[in-house]
């Protein structure tokens, strides 16, 4: 059996001692994200939400804590592209902002799978249709956790462009209901 999960971390690093321990990491669907989102929003002037997506295929951890990033919105732009009409299944870049060793993550359509190349050394296959089925599934739970929990984003962030691709993505799922 193929067990894929998605889900979204709020969290950042904290340089210390030990600069790759994550504290207080907490998922989206915790109730104290939201306290946490907001504290780190005020940080950074709206601009930005410190995180990570976890992917986990067949118990082996694709995206988890090393893959974290100052700017979920940015990394969650990148992900949303694959879910639009106009994604070509070509070679596609993940972003994950500030976090040097994953500059050159890319991810493409290789038959039915989607070939994710998280640096030169690691590649990982996963099927199509389940891993779009989940990344829409979690994409659609991080924008409403942003915006029913009233998150504020500066106008400079790219939330309005998030909020866009899931506007657009809601209604042509409505269209094939």
């Amino acid at each position: 059996m193929n067990a894929l999960k998605i889900n979204t971390i709020i969290g950042r690093q904290y340089y210390s001692n030990f600069p790759e321990v994550i504290t207080e990491a907490i998922p989206i669907t915790n109730p104290l994200a939201v306290e946490k989102a907001q504290n780190i929003l005020e940080e950074n002037e709206g601009d930005y939400l410190c995180g990570f997506v976890r992917i986990i295929y067949n118990n082996v951890v694709i995206f988890g804590e090393e893959q974290l990033t100052e700017c979920l919105l940015d990394t969650w732009s990148t992900f949303s592209y694959l879910l639009e009409s106009r994604y070509d299944g070509s070679n596609h870049h993940i972003i994950f902002l500030d976090n040097y060793p994953y500059i050159d993550t890319t991810i493409q359509e290789n038959g039915r799978y989607y070939e994710i190349q998280l640096d030169r050394y690691q590649c990982f296959l996963v099927p199509i249709e389940p891993f779009k089925k989940e990344l829409k599934k979690e994409f659609f739970r991080f924008v409403e956790f942003c915006n029913n929990e009233k998150l504020w984003f500066s106008e400079e962030s790219s939330y309005r462009g998030l909020l866009e691709t899931y506007n657009e993505l809601k209604l042509s799922e409505q269209g094939t209901d």
